[in-house]
């Protein structure tokens, strides 16, 4: 197997997929299969994008952080990345119409950048949440490579205590991060 594949999973709990991730496979399916790829050599990653706020929605999150770390070793890991809902106004409106029921539409949500999503408050719970309980697989050197998908730089250092500079910096950061993983120079 080539060692420079990568294979990620958008991973969400067991309540998002029943009600809202129509005609997708179960978390255990999901699990299982980068498991099944991480036997094979093949370094993998995770997407919980997006984290999406409701009754319980932490322990259920934990749940699934929980059993990553049981089922993975850091070394077998490249990245995790974090996101939350983000809309513009006319894709809620298409939701709304759509033949698939959603409980999206119902979620608080207030102007982000001329997009609506959740309150920076609640944004902060869930990322701080996620990211401290990754803790064993945030240090030493074959640390993961944990990033916020589409959140402002302030989001970034309320979560992990540091932010980069320019997207730029980001994508030069997480690039490096992937090709020591692999085992590969970097070389950009």
């Amino acid at each position: 197997m080539p060692k420079n594949i990568l294979c990620t999973w958008s991973l969400n709990t067991p309540t998002i997929i029943t009600n809202e991730e129509h005609l997708t496979a179960s978390l255990e399916k999901r699990i299982n299969a980068a498991r099944r790829i991480a036997d094979k050599g093949v370094k993998v990653g995770f997407h919980f994008h997006p984290i999406v706020e409701y009754v319980g929605y932490l322990d259920e999150y934990k749940k699934i952080y929980d059993t990553l770390l049981l089922k993975f070793k850091p070394s077998e890991v490249a990245l995790v990345s974090f996101g939350t809902l983000t809309f513009i106004k006319p894709v809620i409106k298409q939701l709304r119409g759509r033949e698939f029921h959603t409980k999206i539409t119902q979620i608080p949500h207030e102007d982000a950048s001329g997009k609506t999503s959740y309150p920076q408050n609640t944004k902060i719970e869930m990322f701080k949440h996620a990211y401290k309980s990754f803790a064993p697989w945030q240090k030493g050197e074959e640390k993961v490579f944990f990033y916020l998908c589409m959140e402002p730089h302030e989001l970034w250092e309320k979560t992990f205590g540091y932010n980069y500079a320019t997207n730029n910096d980001f994508e030069r950061a997480m690039l490096g991060a992937y090709c020591k993983k692999i085992g590969q120079e970097f070389l950009i």
